[in-house]
């Protein structure tokens, strides 16, 4: 190969590295939640930040694991990226501000008010009837 061919084979795959090594560096960890267990919170949709890495539901939350929470308590619900969360029927428009939740997540091991997203349980008395975790409401 002559040198001007070799430089642009070097930065083809230079470049080829670069893109598959980005996303593995650009996404964090699940560690600090606890997949073990899995938390079941009834409240009001209070915030959505509908945007990537990760769609963020801001709950306060008036009822966890079929108890009430007294006083209420502000949870913060890290889900997955829009298009997976698109793809599964959550939308902006399916997770209101001021909408009625039950959320499932796996709570944070320190015991914080927040927890990754499983399953989304119901939204403003319309339950999940899918089987396979993805949101399908009920036909209107």
């Amino acid at each position: 190969m002559n040198a001007p061919t070799t430089k642009r084979l070097m930065a083809a795959i230079a470049a080829a590295v670069v893109l598959a090594v980005m996303p593995a560096a650009a996404h964090h960890s699940h560690a600090m939640f606890d997949g073990s267990k899995v938390t079941e919170l009834t409240g009001t949709i209070t915030a959505v930040r509908y945007s990537n890495p990760h769609v963020y539901l801001q709950v306060r939350v008036t009822e966890r694991d079929g108890a009430p929470v007294n006083p209420p308590q502000v949870w913060a619900v890290e889900m997955s990226t829009v298009q997976n969360m698109s793809q599964r029927g959550l939308t902006v428009t399916t997770m209101p501000f001021g909408a009625a939740v039950t959320v499932k997540v796996n709570p944070l091991f320190s015991g914080q008010p927040s927890g990754n997203y499983t399953n989304m349980v119901s939204i403003n008395g319309v339950k999940n009837t899918s089987t396979d975790e993805d949101w399908k409401p009920a036909a209107q």
